[in-house]
């Protein structure tokens, strides 16, 4: 599956088009959001828990600098400079996973758009053997939260990400193991978890 993220990078068009959130202020994004996984693998279809966490969240210069990283100097170049950053975690069944790159920004309709990207974990059988999942090193969420609490979001556990000859941030799966998640509902003393 392939989506495009129309702007100069990754998190600039979520910043820019929705209007940037104070990660401080009472009205501000969610901190915690849970959901249900669903993955198409080779492996069938495989749904599990799934909980959100965000410690902070990237400002506009920030995520401007990254999409210029992504642009000037590819994958490899970003997950350089993402290596070791962490904005938040995810936690997946039993296991718990950094978060590298958090933005959020309201949306019209009361709610948040929300990004969540990180490099993925490289298995070993895949470095050992240079298969071509490693051309897709990042995971993916792309998440919309209405003015309720509750919403949808894309999953993308094995992603390309690059920017096109138009400036547009592109991200394409590996071997079709898109996702989505479903019973999305903001968690904590958010205004939205009520």
């Amino acid at each position: 599956m392939r989506g495009t993220m129309t702007a100069t990078g990754v998190a600039v068009a979520l910043l820019l088009a929705c209007g940037v959130a104070r990660a401080g202020s009472g009205d501000g994004p969610p901190r915690r959001i849970a959901a249900t996984a669903v993955v198409d693998s080779s492996q069938g279809t495989r749904r599990m828990p799934v909980t959100f966490a965000a410690y902070r969240f990237t400002p506009v210069e920030q995520a401007r600098r990254f999409a210029g990283i992504l642009e000037r100097g590819g994958q490899q170049a970003l997950l350089s400079t993402l290596r070791g950053r962490n904005d938040g975690e995810v936690q997946l069944g039993a296991m718990t996973l950094p978060i590298a790159l958090v933005v959020a920004a309201r949306t019209e309709d009361g709610g948040w758009r929300m990004l969540f990207l990180t490099p993925r974990r490289i298995q070993v059988r895949e470095q050992q053997f240079g298969e071509e999942s490693l051309e897709y090193p990042f995971g993916v969420l792309d998440l919309h939260i209405d003015d309720r609490g509750h919403g949808e979001g894309e999953l993308h556990v094995a992603a390309r990400v690059e920017v096109d000859g138009a400036g547009h941030v592109t991200y394409e799966d590996f071997d079709g193991m898109d996702g989505f998640l479903e019973d999305v509902r903001v968690l904590g003393d958010h205004p939205l978890s009520r």
